[in-house]
């Protein structure tokens, strides 16, 4: 896809159109598809991490777009079932760029901004505890 569209910047300057057209084409087409790949990847790791889990959701392996969506979906199903609370399994960080926590704040931030009671759970840092009540 970066190819693609490199190629097309070059061919742009040397004021090619057709070949700027085509590898523009290309390159979206390529687009497409990863976001078409990445999307089937974030549904089996969701459904990998999260097999046999009731009041719990894990959002690790995931993009913070992602797990935002994730944890919608696990709130409303929790609410619908009329639990207290939702353990929200978000990570330290230690697979980030340099350890630093992408989806942990993003859901907290996310999570108040519907309004929600969001706490970091005192025996693990790396979970969060969403209370309905």
């Amino acid at each position: 896809m970066g190819k693609c569209f490199k190629e097309r910047n070059e061919a742009k300057a040397r004021n090619e159109q057709q070949r700027t057209k085509e590898l523009n084409k290309r390159g979206e087409a390529h687009r497409v598809n990863m976001v078409l790949l990445n999307k089937e990847a974030s549904a089996k790791i969701f459904q990998e991490n999260n097999q046999n889990r009731r009041n719990e959701v894990d959002l690790h392996g995931l993009y913070v777009s992602e797990a935002r969506s994730y944890f919608d979906i696990a709130v409303q199903k929790a609410f619908d079932r009329k639990e207290s609370s939702l353990r929200v399994i978000v990570g330290k960080g230690n697979h980030s760029d340099n350890n630093i926590p992408k989806i942990k704040p993003a859901i907290q931030a996310h999570g108040e901004s519907l309004g929600l009671l969001i706490e970091v759970d005192p025996r693990n840092d790396g979970c969060l505890i969403v209370s309905f009540k």
